[in-house]
């Protein structure tokens, strides 16, 4: 007998397997557009955390001519995702809209 998970719900649900699937449900059904995030919790996941990781890189300030220009920064991005970094074809398309802002803090 193998040893028992730390990680009781790993066993029982693959996040990547669940993702893989969603993404061959969306391409499969030959229907281009937006979906309800609701449908395909592992994929609006995945793209929820794509664009935290893009808006963590957002800078503050560009430095132009000599002097910092302060920069407010809302996100609308289109992802490609890919599963490994050799697939020539996405594992899915993407985009996420969004109010929050990143990168100066006014007023401080």
């Amino acid at each position: 007998m193998g040893k028992q998970s730390k990680r009781p719900a790993r066993e029982a649900r693959d996040v990547h397997a669940a993702i893989r699937t969603a993404a061959e449900t969306l391409k499969a059904s030959g229907r281009s557009g937006f979906r309800d995030a609701a449908e395909f919790p592992e994929i609006a996941a995945l793209l929820h955390a794509a664009r935290e990781a893009v808006a963590a890189g957002v800078p503050r300030f560009v430095f132009h001519r000599g002097r910092n220009y302060w920069l407010r920064v809302r996100l609308a991005a289109a992802f490609d995702i890919f599963a490994a970094p050799g697939d020539a074809e996405p594992l899915l398309i993407g985009a996420s809209f969004s109010t929050d802002e990143h990168g100066h803090k006014p007023g401080h």
